[in-house]
């Protein structure tokens, strides 16, 4: 009557044992490795607090620090689940068949012993040939190493596919004289070409600007062009990865009298560095940072107010365009969220615009498949 409870067979102990053999032999054997941690953790919760025995808590502990160090590659909370299997049961051993060299050194950190087999005495049924098996009884031949050391099975996906929409907007300075004036022979203001009813203005007769009020772009952010991206990414390790974009941009400038022309065309190489450990081994948000260059235009426009004459009454209004690139570099900040081997990838980049240069950046939402 003085034998703790715990010691005793537990009333869970049947179907607790049976979720923990299904979710190693069948789901972490098969690589399903979030499967069989559900199994493993629904198992805990069937033992609670004392509807198990000591060395089923312990092996259940065990087993889903397996997973986690082996499969999920998440080796916190392995050493976690280790530290509490070995307070359910100091004396627990290892199940070869699933312990790799992570998993056997995280359980000595924890406190854990494996057991070394005394060496037997001479017997005369000891098997010496070459023909017995391994770790069977009665024979001294040790396992081979790949026998009791498989390696874990893994991993994620390394390539991922991606279409991406973005869009530009541009950052303006206060400009005085924006657009030109045909009889006071003026220039366009740097970057800018004013246009009317589709045709640019300051390039006709007629088509003048009162010194003075007006012509003038304020401060601020406009939206620019916009792009549609598709891009291909290669994870060089957990953290880091290289890509390529492609694709298409549209809602440039109208091309200019002296024959300047948008180019819609969109190309960039880009690092990203992300963020946690085995950020793909998990489930959860995977955020990340990118540096980016390559070839691009950003091109927006802003009304223009101004004077025909001194006459109040003469102000009209211009679209006034500012053209931008052709190259560019930029920082980025985004997030991966994961669906399945899939995910949802909004981002938003700062952008340095170089040859015409200007500050912009853009917002981008992605769709990435990895495989």
């Amino acid at each position: 009557m003085l034998v703790p409870s715990v010691a005793l067979a537990g009333a869970k102990d049947a179907p607790a044992t049976k979720l923990a053999n299904d979710a190693m032999q069948t789901d972490y054997a098969g690589t399903h490795f979030k499967k069989a941690e559900q199994k493993l953790k629904k198992a805990i919760t069937l033992c609670g607090a004392s509807a198990c025995a000591y060395d089923v808590v312990g092996r259940l502990h065990r087993d889903l620090a397996i997973v986690y160090i082996a499969g999920l590659k998440q080796k916190g909370k392995g050493k976690a689940e280790l530290k509490k299997a070995l307070e359910a049961n100091p004396d627990l051993p290892l199940d070869n068949d699933f312990a790799t060299p992570e998993v056997r050194q995280a359980f000595k950190a924890a406190g854990g012993k494996e057991k070394v087999d005394e060496e037997p005495e001479a017997s005369p049924t000891a098997k010496k040939d070459d023909d017995c098996e391994p770790g069977s009884e009665g024979c001294d031949k040790e396992p081979k190493k790949e026998d009791a050391e498989p390696a874990a099975p893994s991993k994620f996906p390394k390539n991922w596919l991606s279409v991406h929409f973005d869009q530009d907007f541009l950052l303006y300075s206060a400009k005085d004289n924006v657009c030109a004036s045909y009889a006071a022979g003026r220039a366009e203001a740097d970057q800018y070409a004013c246009f009317q009813a589709g045709t640019q203005f300051g390039h006709a007769s007629g088509q003048d600007i009162v010194p003075g009020a007006g012509n003038h772009v304020s401060g601020g952010v406009g939206r620019a062009t916009s792009r549609i991206l598709v891009g291909f990414d290669r994870l060089l390790s957990s953290n880091v990865s290289l890509g390529l974009r492609l694709g298409f941009a549209f809602g440039g400038g109208p091309t200019t009298i002296a024959g300047a022309k948008f180019m819609p065309f969109h190309g960039e190489l880009r690092a990203n560095y992300w963020f946690g450990t085995d950020p793909f081994e998990s489930s959860g948000l995977r955020p990340y940072v990118s540096l980016s260059g390559g070839l691009a235009e950003v091109d927006g426009h802003v009304s223009v107010e101004y004077y025909k004459s001194a006459d109040a009454n003469s102000k009209a209004t211009l679209d006034a365009w500012r053209k931008t690139g052709k190259g560019f570099a930029g920082l980025g900040f985004g997030v991966m969220i994961p669906i399945g081997s899939s995910g949802i990838i909004p981002e938003v980049r700062a952008k340095a615009m170089l040859g015409s240069a200007a500050p912009a950046f853009d917002l981008a939402l992605g769709y990435a498949f990895g495989f």
